[in-house]
């Protein structure tokens, strides 16, 4: 096997926008069903569940299908009640027709929320929110983990034939998914650690390196260092939200 170039659970693979939007079996989601359903719901609902579940994934990829009709999709992460007015700007962007799309709808309070909502509802403005819980909006998906959909997602990294199976083995994924809960976030973080111990070992002694390691003693590497298009530096939420 030759030497891994670069790391394929790098954030710049693995954030929102760059992983296909995947339901809890690890099966592509239809994202014109999606939002045709959303549109049945007035235009505003929220994409629910746990955190590291895909949240921000399936948000963007909603988005991005909004604009490819010709409609605004301004976005938005969200980092506390402090960032009401940017969520408000969001909305106005998106007004007559457009859906303003907001990550982290759960960091406001319930009267800011209901807040917004009227000023989409008075400004034509959609809404799509993701939030731990329906946070007073129609559920437009609730989306839960499994260690099918890791599977699936690691099965969509960089050069996967090249090293699954070596650097990286189906036993490593159950672990790293048992470990973090079903919170696949912190398992691609995990991952990312043992395919770089791994690799940087191959790459030392010309080893294989692809078994015998507690993921929780490899030292950690840089991998929030990225950002996304809702994203922000030092976010804590970097990957699938």
């Amino acid at each position: 096997m030759p030497a891994p170039v670069s790391n394929p659970f790098a954030t710049r693979f693995t954030r929102p926008g760059r992983i296909e939007p995947l339901d809890a079996m690890g099966r592509p989601v239809d994202t014109d069903i999606l939002l045709t359903r959303l549109r049945s719901l007035g235009g505003a609902a929220v994409i629910a569940g746990p955190h590291g579940s895909g949240k921000s994934t399936l948000l963007m990829h909603l988005a991005n299908a909004i604009e490819a009709r010709g409609a605004r999709a301004p976005r938005i992460r969200l980092r506390s009640v402090h960032d009401v007015l940017a969520a408000w700007v969001a909305i106005r962007q998106a007004a007559n027709g457009g859906t303003a799309c907001i990550d982290s709808w759960e960091c406001l309070g319930r009267p800011a929320r209901y807040g917004l909502q009227v000023a989409a509802h008075l400004s034509g403005s959609g809404l799509l929110v993701t939030s731990h819980h329906s946070a007073g909006l129609p559920v437009l998906v609730r989306h839960d983990t499994s260690p099918s959909l890791l599977h699936a997602i690691v099965r969509g990294l960089p050069d996967h034939d090249s090293w699954h199976g070596r650097l990286i083995t189906p036993s490593d994924i159950e672990e790293a998914f048992v470990k973090h809960g079903g919170n696949l976030r912190e398992s691609l973080y995990e991952l990312y650690d043992r395919f770089e111990t791994r690799a940087e070992r191959f790459r030392t002694v010309g080893g294989e390196g692809s078994s015998g390691h507690d993921g929780s003693s490899f030292r950690q590497r840089g991998i929030h260092e990225f950002t996304d298009g809702i994203s922000y530096v030092g976010a804590p939420e970097r990957n699938l939200g």
